[in-house]
């Protein structure tokens, strides 16, 4: 059901733009999840979160291209694309063992890095939750074939990240799925929860086609083949308001 407008919590950000929220969204996307080395994840992760290990020494990252159709209710925002670096972590575990620690510790995604395409979208991510959102060169398409997303370098000598997503024949309904984003903002280690409705396909990684500059890969321990994929189209979300959870 949706909150009704008494509810909402109306923001200006610096651009001048009002957003309510739970921010509403439309959008399609495609990623995969790679292996990666947990010695460099717990490195980029605040103390309070760490990388549930799939093996000994061994976590993941998720790299996700974004097609925003609608943000925010009329008027709302224009639309816009991103590139998602997000880092699997649980907050509170009392272990270190593989998949051991989503047991006893609040499962969630550490953003890491958050490219966009507008101003307005870097605004309202940074001020509403403190999410590392800077504009960047951007491509993300999705065709008959899937979803192909660029990432341009910061020095413009290359791509950062190319990356492409075959569409899939299935996908399994999200119906009220939730998630939860951490991120920092002023100190404090901040939880965002996001709503799903739609169709997502996960599954494993056919067809699927990633680049990754060697800096980022330098930086998370990235291994060169993905172990799954990502794909949901005409997904619909609902973005709730960031909570401090810890101060760091």
């Amino acid at each position: 059901m949706a909150p009704r407008d008494d509810d909402r919590d109306q923001h200006r950000l610096s651009t001048g733009h009002v957003v309510s929220l739970p921010l509403e969204l439309a959008c399609t996307f495609g990623g995969v999840v790679v292996p990666a080395r947990r010695t460099r994840l717990e490195e980029v992760l605040p103390d309070e979160l760490s990388s549930p290990g799939i093996a000994p020494r061994v976590g993941c990252v998720a790299l996700v291209g974004i097609q925003y159709h609608r943000v925010g209710r009329d008027p709302g925002l224009e639309p816009y694309d991103e590139f998602a670096v997000i880092v699997p972590a649980v907050r509170g575990s009392e272990t270190s063992r593989p998949l051991a620690q989503l047991l006893g510790g609040e499962p969630g995604g550490y953003v890491h890095w958050l490219p966009v395409t507008t101003d307005a979208s870097v605004a309202l991510g940074r001020e509403l939750w403190g999410y590392p959102k800077e504009r960047a060169p951007i491509t993300v398409t999705d065709g008959p074939r899937g979803l192909r997303a660029v990432v341009r370098g910061r020095d413009a000598s290359g791509d950062a990240i190319r990356l492409e997503v075959s569409r899939p024949r299935t996908g399994l309904s999200l119906r009220g799925a939730e998630l939860s984003s951490f991120t920092v903002r002023g100190g404090d280690l901040v939880r965002a929860r996001m709503q799903l409705r739609g169709e997502v396909s996960v599954g494993p990684p056919i067809g699927a086609r990633l680049k990754v500059a060697p800096e980022l890969a330098s930086e998370l321990g990235l291994w060169r083949r993905p172990l799954g994929r990502l794909y949901g189209s005409r997904v619909r979300a609902r973005l709730g308001r960031g909570e401090p959870v810890s101060s760091l």
